[in-house]
C-alpha cells in the first residue's frame, strides 16, 4: 500500500542519458531504448522504485544533456558533477552546504591502448602519455579535464566503438573513458578485440558521479528525490557493481 500511495504521489521521472552505445552502461544507439536497456539504466530505474518512481528514458546527444536538465525537459542525468553545478541543479549537499560525496557513486577515467604499443603498455598515463594522441568520445564530459591537464585529445568520433576503430588503425594512440570500476569495460573488449587492445593499470584520474536532479523535479518531489539519494549512498556501489558483472557475463556470452 506504501509503495502504491508513493507511486501516485510521484511524478513520472524523465531520464536522460546518451544515444550512443557505451557497453556495459548504456546499449544500443538513437532514441530508442535498448532491450536491455545497460547497467546504468537499470541502476537508476531500482533507485527509482525505491522511491515509487516509474522512469521513462529519454536518450539525448551528449552535448545536449546538461541543457536539457537545467532547462526541465529532462528530470535526471547522472553527472560529474562540481560546485559550481549546485546553482544549476538539484545535487545532494552535506551538513557544509558541498557536495556529498557519501551520496556518490567512483568513476574512473581509464585508457586502453594497443597492446602492440609496447612503449604504452605499462606506463602512468597521468605522468607519461606525453603529446601523443588520446581519443574521447564526441560530447564526452571527462574531454575538457584531460585537455586542461595538456592532453591532446581527439574527441572527433561519436562513440566508443568508432574510438577503438580509429587506435587500431593508428589514428590515436590511446583511447579514454569513464567507467565505474577500472574492469567493467575488459570482457567487452576481449569479447570484441580479443588481444588486440589493452587497458593500462592505472586510471588517468578517478572523480564521483552524482544523480543530478532538475530544479523543478525537485521542488515538486523533495521526498522521492531524497529517498533515492539516500538509498544511492547506503546501497549504490555494492548494487551497481552486481548489475555491470551481470551485463558482462551476457555482453562475453556468444550470440
Amino acid at each position: 500500500m506504501a509503495a502504491g500511495n508513493a507511486a501516485a504521489e510521484c511524478a513520472p521521472l524523465r531520464l536522460g542519458y546518451v544515444d550512443q552505445h557505451r557497453p556495459p552502461y548504456f546499449l544500443g544507439s538513437g532514441t530508442a531504448e535498448a532491450t536491455p536497456a545497460g547497467a546504468s539504466v537499470d541502476m537508476i530505474r531500482e533507485v527509482a522504485a525505491i522511491a515509487g518512481c516509474q522512469v521513462m528514458a529519454v536518450r539525448l546527444p551528449p552535448a545536449r544533456l546538461r541543457s536539457a536538465l537545467k532547462a526541465g525537459t529532462i528530470d535526471m542525468m547522472s553527472i560529474e558533477a562540481v560546485e559550481s553545478d549546485k546553482e544549476l541543479y538539484a545535487l545532494p549537499l552535506d551538513a557544509a552546504g558541498k557536495l556529498d560525496v557519501g551520496k556518490a557513486l567512483r568513476a574512473h577515467t581509464v585508457v586502453f591502448v594497443r597492446a602492440s604499443d609496447t612503449a604504452l603498455r605499462n606506463i602512468d598515463p597521468a605522468r607519461d602519455f606525453g603529446q601523443r594522441w588520446l581519443g574521447s568520445n564526441f560530447g564526452a564530459p571527462l574531454v575538457a579535464p584531460l585537455r586542461k591537464q595538456g592532453f591532446r585529445v581527439d574527441d572527433g568520433a561519436l562513440d566508443t566503438e568508432r574510438n577503438f576503430e580509429k587506435l587500431l588503425r593508428n589514428r590515436i594512440d590511446g583511447y579514454a573513458i569513464s567507467v565505474s570500476a577500472l574492469t567493467d569495460m575488459d570482457g567487452w573488449v576481449a569479447a570484441k578485440y580479443g588481444n588486440a587492445v589493452v587497458r593500462l593499470e592505472r586510471p588517468v584520474q578517478t572523480s564521483n558521479i552524482w544523480l543530478a536532479i532538475s530544479k523543478d523535479y525537485y521542488a515538486r518531489n523533495p521526498a522521492q528525490v531524497t529517498t533515492m539519494w539516500d538509498w544511492a549512498a547506503g546501497h549504490g556501489r555494492q548494487r551497481f557493481a552486481k548489475i555491470v558483472r551481470k551485463y558482462d557475463k551476457s555482453l562475453q556470452a556468444p550470440h
